[in-house]
Parts: structure tokens; C-alpha cells; sequence
């Protein structure tokens, strides 16, 4: 799988699921403090936080909530990104926030893709990020035992300086059960590597500052208001009510082309369903070992859960070259859990560096064969009989 037994591998991937017993259900509002944060007060605690916070280089930390308004069509995400680079050099957030359409033929004036930066933090907790533009917090649920939490977001950022519209944003999202593969839902990148034997009887102990972290909620359901001026100087508002989502807390403590070459991700979400699925390939150094993960819900109930390194792996099965940034796209793609989706549509083609903060992009751009560019899809699609809509993203790093 990783090698042969003599042979030393620095890449210690999540469990491969075979049963329930192989991941962890986040079923407790304690399970979804940010990471970064939770963890910096556990080694305060333990009086390590002075040695370790020194050798940490680079981490970042996303809240992603995607939605798919099953009526209208109009589906987007929220994200709030938490970068610490060089050992905590530059510190900060930003918020990300994209609308699209899975329509073909829907002409209305409301894709808006911007990024923000977040700042006059109030409060950073395990549970709440608090600016005066945006906040970000966990709150519990006693009006319903199926939800872990509420999701509370609120945004009220005015038109800035550099052109960007404003965007105002008022989103109650309840979280249903969700879960993380085991040990700890995490992948590590080793500094000294181990043998394939060492890594069969030590793999849940075995731990590194650089990481791939990713818990995962296949089910929300988002209510509220949404409002934000498009480019082209069009004011749209709408509301949310009952529309299913994902979430996504993903941490990251590596740099992005030393994490993963190549990423691809599907948010399936139809009236009683929801399909997930989360697949990076490893960079060279680490033999471009693909770990995909998997999640199919039922009323807003786990169904399955599953995990592959180098096994079941998401397929292109058409692609086209894009002669401006030499990446075989896909137009057609298939998912563990027997998800295909013959007709990619294709809504918008970004460069990953654009969006970064600056900082985190100076560590990179200048890298040989470092081109990140993320191709994003929307379209409305099949799954059992049942209609609903997908967003599928296929990322390429070098």
C-alpha cells in the first residue's frame, strides 16, 4: 500500500475505514472548536506551548459552510480562514464568499465571488470569532436533539476601497452529525521516516506539526438572509430556508505544494440525501499517495463512512486541456459510493494563489512548477431516483 516493509515512508495517512470502529462521530458542540485555537490552550496547559509555538511554520484553518438551494438553484459557500505563517510572524482571517448558479439556462445576475480581510478581532475562543464586520460562533441547539450545534454567522462588510462589494450576510445553520476518520482526523507529514511495520503497530500514535486535518457535518441546513451588490453594480437579497449544506473544518500545517499535488471534492445534496467526498494526492516526496474520503447521509443521518489510501479514487472520466494554464480539467467524473456526473459544468476557473493572503503566497509563487488552479462545478444531478444539485472541485498544485 505504502511501500514495501523495509522501506521508510514520512507520510502516516488516516485509517482506511472498514467499519465504524475506524472513525470518530462528531456528535458534541466541544468537537467543533477551531482547532488552532482548542490546541493552543491544551499546551498552555501543559506548559509546552513556549517550546512548540517556535517550531510551528505555517498553519491555516477554514470554517467552510457550502449551501444548495434545491428551489432556486443558487448555491455558494462562506468561509473563514485562519492563517499563522512563520511561526506566527503574520496572524489573521479572511473571509471568503462565493454565490453561483447550477442552472444552465438561469440567466440571473448574482454570481459574486470576494475575498475580505477580517480585522479588529474582538474575540477569538474555541467556539466564536467576533470582529465588527464578522463573527463566527457555535452555539448549542436544545430545540432539537438531531442537531450537534447552531452555526451562527453574520456578516456586515460595507464596499471597500479596492473596488470589492459589499456583502451582508445573516445565516442560522444547523449542524447534524458529522464525523472524522480515525485516529484523530488527521495525516501527518514526518520528519524522520518509519517502515511499513513500525507504521502498522504505531500508526494511531505516531504525530507531526505538519498536517492534514479535515472534520467533516455532510448534513446542514442553513436559514437566513443574504445580501451583497454583484460586479456588475446588480443589489441582490435573498433568503435561505431550509436549504441543505456541508460544513467543513479543514487545518492545514504545511505549506500547500508541500501538502498535496492535487485535491478533488464533492457536495452532493438532494430533499433526503447528501454525499461527501474529499480526495488529495500527495506530493512526490511523499509518493503521491491518494487518500479519499467518503460520507453518504439519510436523513440527516450517517450512513456510511468510508476511506481509501491508494484504493477507491475518484476517476476523470473525459477531460479537456486548458491551453492557458496547461491542466487536463475534467468534463465528466466519477466518485466512490457510485456518484457520476457525465456533464461538468463548469463555473469558474480561479487561481488559488489570487486569494491567498500575501504573505502565504510569497512562500510559494515563486516555486518551479507551482501552479495552483482550482476548477469549480455546479449543476443540478441525480442520485437513487432523486434530484438535487452537486458542486464538484478539482484542484491542481504542481
Amino acid at each position: 500500500m505504502l511501500g514495501g516493509s523495509k522501506d521508510k515512508v514520512k507520510f502516516v495517512p488516516i485509517r482506511e475505514v472498514k467499519s465504524e470502529d475506524d472513525y470518530t462521530k462528531v456528535n458534541d458542540i466541544k468537537q467543533l472548536e477551531w482547532f488552532v485555537k482548542s490546541q493552543e490552550q491544551a499546551l498552555k496547559s501543559n506548559g509546552f506551548f513556549k517550546a512548540v509555538k517556535k517550531t510551528v511554520e505555517t498553519r491555516a484553518e477554514t470554517q467552510t459552510l457550502y449551501f444548495t438551494d434545491l428551489t432556486s438553484g443558487r448555491c455558494g459557500f462562506v468561509q473563514l480562514l485562519y492563517s499563522s505563517v512563520m511561526g506566527g510572524v503574520y496572524k489573521g482571517f479572511q473571509l471568503n464568499f462565493k454565490v453561483f448558479r447550477s442552472r444552465e439556462d438561469d440567466r440571473e445576475d448574482i454570481d459574486i465571488w470576494e475575498s475580505f480581510k477580517v480585522e479588529d478581532i474582538e474575540s477569538f475562543e474555541p467556539l466564536k470569532v467576533i470582529s465588527k464586520e464578522v463573527s463566527f460562533e457555535f452555539k448549542s441547539a436544545p430545540h432539537d436533539d438531531e442537531v450537534v450545534a447552531t452555526l451562527v454567522i453574520k456578516v456586515d462588510i460595507g464596499k471597500r476601497s479596492n473596488g470589492s462589494s459589499g456583502v451582508k450576510l445573516d445565516l442560522m445553520v444547523d449542524l447534524f452529525e458529522g464525523f472524522m476518520v480515525k485516529p484523530d482526523g488527521c495525516s501527518y507529514y514526518l520528519e524522520k521516516g518509519v517502515t511499513k511495520d513500525e507504521l502498522k503497530e504505531q500508526q494511531d500514535k505516531l504525530q507531526s506539526k505538519k498536517m492534514l486535518r479535515h472534520l467533516f457535518v455532510p448534513r446542514t441546513k442553513c436559514h437566513g438572509t443574504i445580501s451583497y451588490e454583484t460586479k456588475n453594480g446588480h443589489k441582490v437579497n435573498f433568503d435561505l430556508v431550509d436549504v441543505p449544506g456541508l460544513y467543513i473544518d479543514a487545518v492545514q500545517g504545511l505549506a500547500p505544494q508541500k501538502a498535496a499535488c492535487r485535491w478533488n471534492f464533492l457536495c452532493y445534496q438532494d430533499r433526503v440525501s447528501s454525499l461527501l467526498c474529499m480526495e488529495y494526492t500527495t506530493s512526490e516526496d511523499h509518493k503521491r499517495t491518494k487518500v479519499t474520503i467518503w460520507c453518504h447521509t439519510e436523513q440527516n443521518k450517517i450512513k456510511a463512512v468510508g476511506s481509501s489510501i491508494n484504493g477507491q479514487h475518484v476517476k476523470f472520466d473525459t477531460t479537456e486541456k486548458d491551453t492557458e494554464t496547461g491542466w487536463s480539467n475534467p468534463t465528466s467524473i466519477s466518485f466512490p459510493l457510485d456518484f457520476q456526473e457525465k456533464r461538468l459544468r463548469l463555473v469558474n476557473r480561479y487561481d488559488v494563489l489570487g486569494e491567498m493572503p500575501s504573505i502565504v503566497k510569497s512562500l510559494v509563487e515563486n516555486l518551479a512548477n507551482v501552479k495552483p488552479f482550482i476548477y469549480q462545478y455546479c449543476q443540478d444531478s441525480k442520485y437513487n431516483g432523486e434530484s438535487g444539485i452537486s458542486i464538484i472541485e478539482s484542484t491542481f498544485i504542481s
